[in-house]
């Protein structure tokens, strides 16, 4: 049996009507083993006045054992999250952080010896307490998304058999130039690393067998994307009937799944679907597969009205999105000028040379219709007949004409499906060696 170790919070998801609150911390990987039909327990750190929902919601979904080993006092540890589907940067906001203590319990911390494997997920307490409470040569995994900022802050004696990160941590951040180096660094420390990156697929390196496996993300409509990591960690660390490459395929489909719903039975049952199929069937179908470093090769048009008379704030979304996800957005406005009133000739023949320059540099095209601007529908049909993806942001819903709904590749008042086209377009030119 597997023990899930880390703090257990409230998840307040301030993008929904009504909004949404739910437990969180290592409750996501809960329910995931739940929805795996995997037997666990929970070794948390909370705030008393959480502990008896706790307690009711675990035993609901299956946890066999609850220890707590640390009382936090200090805030009410409660997260507010901004934007749930991860479109951009989510606006993560723990009240209170700072002001959060933890008054340790050894004597629970001891039952810690007593499991097969720790799955640990870092977050405000000490990690060496739940190192030091462990037995030698245990299997200890762990996935460093939050409160550790570099590699030094890591125990270090080499103590882990599993070591996650995620593109969106300041470890990541602050550690990554190349792929390579980026898993030497984490050599001293673990067996294994897996780098998730978001809906660009994975990346893994088995120290011990010296090899690199590239697992495709499954793309899908979403509910939300808050804990979906928790569940491509525990998914991948528990399949053990499989080897490690087809364990990270069945997270990539259990994790998608997970981010279909946030109805604890729904994903149940859609998981126990996935569990049905062979892992062989599972690697036959495609996915999205777009590695970080990358993306910066995607230049994107975004043609808008990006004037200063303008209201901007739907563009610089977009462009704020692109780059979180590490693209490279182009605003021809911004980049080129703006042409002035009654602009004599030679400016608007500057300014225009100056846009299709930067067009004939660019592998995609993204429009915000803001309205019915007559430079932005033009730009949409040169890049349509291009032939070079060509998308619509439509966030006021006004693309009625027949040539505008059909010539695009894509037209979507919703971000998130924009953002996950222009994952999978160019997971296409980069799988088809085109990029």
């Amino acid at each position: 049996m597997i023990c899930i170790v880390g703090d257990i919070l409230t998840d307040v998801t301030l993008s929904t009507t009504p909004f949404k609150m739910r437990l969180g911390g290592i409750a996501h990987a809960a329910r995931g083993l739940w929805a795996l039909g995997v037997d666990y327990a929970i070794a948390y750190f909370a705030p008393a006045y959480l502990d008896g929902e706790i307690e009711h919601y675990f035993n609901q979904i299956g946890c066999k054992r609850i220890h707590k080993i640390g009382n936090v006092t200090g805030c009410p540890y409660t997260m507010l999250i901004k934007e749930v589907k991860e479109v951009g940067d989510q606006g993560y906001e723990f009240l209170y952080r700072d002001c959060v203590k933890i008054e340790y319990f050894d004597e629970e911390a001891k039952h810690l010896q007593e499991y097969n494997e720790i799955f640990a997920i870092s977050g405000n307490y000490d990690f060496n307490f739940v190192i030091d409470h462990c037995r030698q040569n245990q299997p200890i995994h762990t996935d460093v998304a939050n409160n550790v900022e570099r590699v030094e802050q890591l125990p270090s004696k080499k103590c882990f058999k599993t070591l996650f990160v995620s593109t969106s941590s300041d470890l990541f951040k602050n550690s990554f130039t190349t792929v390579e180096a980026f898993f030497e660094q984490f050599k001293p420390y673990t067996e294994r690393v897996v780098l998730k990156e978001n809906r660009g697929g994975s990346r893994a390196y088995d120290f011990n067998a010296r090899e690199l496996f590239n697992v495709p993300s499954q793309t899908s409509t979403i509910v939300h994307s808050v804990g979906v990591g928790d569940v491509y960690d525990v998914t991948a660390i528990t399949a053990t009937d499989r080897c490690f490459e087809d364990s990270l395929y069945l997270a990539s489909w259990v994790s998608m799944h997970y981010a279909k719903s946030t109805f604890v039975d729904n994903i149940h049952s859609s998981v126990q679907g996935v569990l049905k199929i062979s892992a062989d069937k599972l690697k036959s179908f495609s996915g999205c597969l777009l590695p970080w470093e990358k993306r910066q090769n995607c230049n994107i048009y975004v043609a808008a009205p990006d004037f200063d008379f303008v209201e901007t704030t739907p563009i610089d979304l977009l462009c704020n999105s692109l780059a979180y996800h590490n693209f490279a957005p182009h605003r021809p406005v911004k980049e080129n000028g703006q042409m002035t009133m009654n602009a004599p000739k030679n400016e608007r023949q500057r300014l225009f040379h100056g846009d299709m320059h930067l067009l004939d540099q660019c592998n995609m095209l993204i429009a915000v219709l803001l309205y019915n601007d007559p430079g932005t529908l033009i730009e949409i049909g040169l890049a349509a007949q291009r032939g070079i993806p060509t998308l619509v942001y439509d966030p006021n819903k006004i693309a009625d004409n027949c040539m505008l709904t059909e010539l695009p590749t894509l037209v979507s008042s919703d971000l998130d499906e924009i953002i996950a086209k222009v994952f999978t377009e160019y997971s296409k030119q980069y799988q088809n060696g085109t990029l």
